[in-house]
């Protein structure tokens, strides 16, 4: 039987070093569940497999910015396949976090959504701005470990051209 190799958790390694590097000396919490624990599902329509697929309810944000007044929910997305995806996590994330109790100390603060992707996509960056969040394009250091572990079609962003499409 061969030697099952060890998975790499590429996407947490990517926060974990752009958190170390765009914010500094700042507490950064990784994979923080938010929102509140789902209630339980009696519906009686649904079969015990369904009632397992809908427990898994509960939203987990990469990471969150710990900053003086200011809370920064980071997403980060490797594959420029996954870049929307990401657009669309942290609209959710952000809504979240108010109501998160294990959140409750920084109540008030002002809440910032941040993709991290490590490749410009024009698209997905307009998309972003028209929801009120950030994107940072950042390339970390083991980028030609994990452009050589993956697909070629996963490494291209959407077309440059495709973002005129898109009205501001």
């Amino acid at each position: 039987m061969a030697e099952r190799r060890q998975r790499r958790e590429w996407e947490a390694e990517y926060v974990s070093e752009y958190t170390r590097v765009a914010f500094p000396g700042l507490p950064v919490k990784y994979h923080v569940r938010l929102g509140t624990w789902p209630t339980p599902l009696s519906a009686p329509d649904l079969s015990e497999e369904e009632r397992a697929m809908l427990r898994v309810r509960m939203r987990w944000a990469d990471a969150i910015v710990l900053g003086p007044g200011q809370l920064t929910v980071i997403e980060g997305k490797l594959r420029p396949s996954e870049y929307l995806k990401g657009v669309g996590e942290l609209r959710l994330y952000v809504h979240l976090v108010p109501h998160t109790p294990e959140l409750e100390l920084w109540k008030g603060a002002r809440l910032a959504g941040r993709l991290v992707i490590p490749i410009q996509d024009p698209t997905v960056d307009m998309l972003a701005r028209q929801d009120g969040l950030d994107v940072s394009v950042f390339k970390p250091s083991f980028w030609p470990e994990f452009t050589a572990a993956i697909h070629a079609r996963e490494r291209r962003p959407i077309r440059p051209e495709e973002a005129q499409l898109i009205t501001p």
